[in-house]
């Protein structure tokens, strides 16, 4: 109940620019679902057939402390340090599915270790929940596991076999009403899905709320997503806290990521971001920031 009243601290607010009663409790349901959550990197959005869009980009996380399973921060001795480099399209096979591949390159350094390893690859499909209407979708991706094990990770899921599925959802305004509107007020959006891993370990429960909205000229846009994800396998064992994260208990998150985006023409975008944890069990604390450009084909 602890961890329930801080993550309804930090997402109350969400609630209230929604106009109706059924979009509060609709909010209010889809936090809900945060408090057992990830995967946040999906889109509410199909690609045309035949369209095609490429991202790449570096992202750079370091942590200083970690929270204990009950809670608690303890002090690493030394600083901890990832590095991922990482690459992703899309493809639109038909107006109904759009095909989706991912991989990367990570770098650890725990200030004693260091390892680096092709990151899992995620081969996927996405699909419309209606299929007359764009910006609401659900998506499915298989983990090919390629990780030398996770003996440094920020927390215990690398490095096994795996499926991700989710569902995607622009809630204000409605793209059903106005599929194509960029809106000066802000778009409200999320996600939520499970995530389930050979032998339990790294199986989660994860959601995300978004907001973004153009500022300044239409080139430039900032957000703000807020994300939650929560173990659900894994042994309560030992008398003891461990030290980091550790496969034999549960972890959850919460974490916070401001972005800014920029548009260079009408296909091609920066994306920026600042990323920070807010709170956790049984995982590393980290923050840090990611710079990236994405671009899209016409057939």
């Amino acid at each position: 109940m602890e961890t329930a009243s801080r993550l309804f601290s930090y997402l109350g607010f969400i609630i209230y620019p929604c106009k109706s009663s059924i979009h509060v409790i609709s909010i209010q349901l889809y936090l809900l679902l945060l408090l057992f959550s990830g995967n946040v990197y999906a889109s509410p959005w199909m690609q045309s057939e035949g369209d095609s869009v490429g991202s790449t980009g570096i992202s750079y996380s370091q942590a200083d402390s970690f929270w204990k399973r009950d809670g608690k921060l303890m002090q690493y001795t030394d600083k901890h340090q990832e590095a991922t480099y990482y690459l992703y399209g899309e493809y639109g096979y038909s107006y109904y599915y759009n095909l989706i591949a991912s991989t990367g390159w990570n770098y650890r350094d725990d200030g004693i270790r260091t390892n680096n390893s092709i990151d899992d690859i995620k081969i996927g499909i996405r699909g419309r929940l209606n299929r007359f209407r764009n910006g609401r979708t659900w998506q499915v991706n298989a983990i090919l596991p390629t990780r030398r094990g996770n003996l440094l990770g920020s927390r215990p899921d690398g490095g096994k076999a795996g499926i991700d599925a989710g569902i995607y959802y622009r809630i204000e305004p409605d793209p059903y009403l106005n599929p194509f509107t960029v809106h000066n007020k802000g778009i409200w959006g999320g996600g939520f899905g499970i995530t389930l891993r050979s032998g339990g370990i790294g199986s989660e429960l994860w959601a995300y709320g978004k907001w973004e909205k153009n500022v300044i000229t239409p080139s430039w846009q900032a957000g703000f997503r807020l994300s939650a994800l929560s173990s659900f396998a894994g042994a309560e064992s030992g008398s003891v806290d461990i030290y980091g994260p550790n496969d034999s208990y549960h972890y959850h998150q919460i974490n916070s990521e401001f972005l800014l985006k920029y548009q260079l023409n009408r296909t091609t975008t920066i994306n920026t971001s600042y990323v920070m944890d807010l709170d956790g069990s049984n995982i590393n604390r980290n923050s840090g920031v990611h710079i990236g450009i994405s671009t899209n084909w016409k057939k």
